[in-house]
């Protein structure tokens, strides 16, 4: 289970943090104010926007899938559409 949510530094910086504990994110946030807790933000905010605070590697499923180059890499064109 995820745990979600923001805080806010001294200057009004907004960072969006995910954490494996409540207590992660609180002791990420020592110097700063926690805004907000969120339940369920979309799984595309979570791998853009959100910082892992948890113990450990961010873990895979928090991060998007990218293909990967098999063979010669000047064959393979993926162009974003």
């Amino acid at each position: 289970m995820f745990y979600f949510a923001s805080c806010k530094d001294t200057v009004g910086k907004r960072d969006y943090l995910v954490a494996d504990s409540e207590n992660s994110i609180e002791e990420y946030c020592e110097d700063k104010e926690i805004v907000a807790w969120y339940t369920n933000p979309t799984p595309i905010m979570v791998a853009h926007h959100f910082i892992w605070v948890g113990k450990g590697k961010r873990p895979p499923m928090l991060n998007i899938s990218r293909p990967f180059k098999y063979g010669d890499p000047k064959k393979w064109r993926w162009t974003p559409s």
